[in-house]
């Protein structure tokens, strides 16, 4: 008796790494490039992937967070108060959470590439226009709505296309790729603040326009689901849709959580620098709180995403917002600079964590061909946070001539987002199990009879 052994490669493109990918349940990173014809060049992969959403979310909310930087030039310019410059910057948050579900799932219909390059374009030209405002309607059209329906087009689709690639270290890509928002805040205050200060405000717009429709088209090329995803299994904006999500019991926590969370996050950004100076700090050295909140927030994108993959994801999302809570205690003290910068790392570090982790939590629970489109209707939940929040923490502050009530609701509010959020923690195994997926439908080798070891078995032959 004899054995012939079976030829690897007898079925064009499916050789013996598809087949091991298959036995061994490998993320599907590796499954999907398994299955690529030899020969063929990927221009795609898990880490490109999360490399250009990096660079497309810190040019855009790099952008979007260096809006305080003009807010003077264009106040002066237009002859508008605060409130009416501040309400450009919430509507165009607002826009970028409402937005994300139409978004979303468009780009699981036709892809996250043109999506999110549109979302670019759309973007960079609402910049470029507002260059050219003479009133305040204008202004808000331009900066307010364009500006802000960009981000939605391009944002959650960026995001979203991330979770597909990763599964055990989910938290860790999607931390790096958020990192981009953190190093943009860092970075793009100063760039637009050079360029204010050699060619004026106007110039400035136009120039940084420029390069968030030409970079961001070119990063969101790279951005794509892996090959052999499967395609929408059911139109997203069908009834049936929208009522299985509003009777999942999971994502409707997620969404209460998602919007509590939303009411109180950005206040420290936007009255962080008001509360010191009625601590007793000097404006000048008020200023750098936000660069180190910034700072904070890239360095918890980087570092808590791998903690939160051991510990698990929506636990940790959880206990983070506790913490931020808790650490609302210290901005009720009217102490110095120092405990303040402190504050604002220490805060950065837990928010910046958050907005990484929310998207893997999502994908964690709701996986599948319709994920862009899940992720941005869980995102509607933070559409009234930006507008309301931050305008209710002043006017409180305003009449009891005190941070004491505020700070005591946005501390509650905290925490019993971080209650709903870590409720019922989904249960993903640290460890790879050797559970085998499904094998495809494929004609059979001659002699081939199954799998061993990850190898094909032979057949005996007489």
């Amino acid at each position: 008796m004899r054995t012939k052994q079976t030829e690897t490669d007898a079925h064009p493109g499916w050789g013996m790494a598809s087949r091991c990918a298959y036995a061994r349940n490998l993320s599907p990173e590796v499954w999907a490039a398994a299955r690529r014809r030899r020969g063929a060049l990927s221009t795609t992969s898990g880490p490109v992937v999360v490399a250009a959403v990096f660079c497309l979310v810190g040019l855009v909310m790099g952008t979007a967070f260096s809006f305080s930087t003009f807010a003077g030039e264009l106040g002066r310019e237009l002859k508008a108060g605060s409130g009416s410059i501040s309400f450009i910057f919430g509507c165009a948050m607002s826009l970028l959470y409402g937005g994300g579900l139409f978004s979303g799932a468009l780009a699981d219909r036709i892809g996250t590439h043109r999506v999110a390059g549109a979302g670019a374009l759309l973007a960079g030209g609402s910049l470029a226009a507002a260059a050219a405002v003479r009133t305040m309607w204008q202004a808000d059209v331009a900066l307010g709505l364009g500006f802000g329906l960009g981000l939605a087009v391009c944002y959650t689709p960026a995001v979203a296309a991330v979770q597909p690639w990763f599964d055990r270290n989910r938290g860790v890509a999607s931390g790096i790729a958020l990192s981009g928002t953190g190093l943009g805040t860092l970075l793009m205050p100063l760039i637009a603040r050079w360029l204010i200060d050699g060619k004026g405000w106007r110039v400035a717009l136009v120039i940084m326009g420029v390069g968030v429709a030409g970079l961001g088209v070119v990063a969101s090329n790279w951005i794509r689901r892996p090959p052999g995803s499967p395609a929408t299994s059911s139109s997203p904006w069908s009834h049936g849709f929208f009522r299985k999500l509003a009777r999942d019991p999971t994502f409707r926590r997620l969404y209460v959580a998602g919007f509590l969370s939303s009411l109180v996050l950005l206040v420290p950004i936007v009255h962080m620098i008001p509360h010191a100076v009625r601590a007793g700090t000097a404006p000048q050295d008020a200023a750098w709180l936000v660069s180190i909140l910034g700072l904070g927030s890239l360095a918890g994108r980087l570092i808590l995403g791998h903690a939160a993959d051991r510990l698990g994801r929506q636990r940790t999302l959880g206990v983070l917002h506790v913490a931020l809570g808790m650490l609302f205690v210290t901005w009720m003290i009217n102490v110095g600079f120092v405990i303040l910068a402190l504050f604002a790392f220490t805060y950065g570090v837990c928010y910046g964590a958050t907005i990484a982790l929310r998207p893997a939590v999502i994908a964690d629970h709701f996986a599948g061909p319709n994920l862009s489109a899940v992720t941005g209707l869980h995102y509607t939940s933070s559409v009234l946070g930006p507008l309301v929040g931050p305008a209710a923490f002043g006017y409180s502050v305003d009449f009891w001539n005190s941070d004491l009530i505020a700070s005591c609701v946005a501390a509650a509010c905290l925490v019993l987002a971080g209650y709903f959020f870590a409720e019922k923690p989904p249960r993903i195994p640290l460890r790879r199990t050797n559970i085998c997926r499904p094998q495809p439908d494929c004609p059979k080798m001659p002699g081939f009879t199954g799998f061993s070891n990850c190898r094909p078995s032979a057949m005996s032959v007489v």
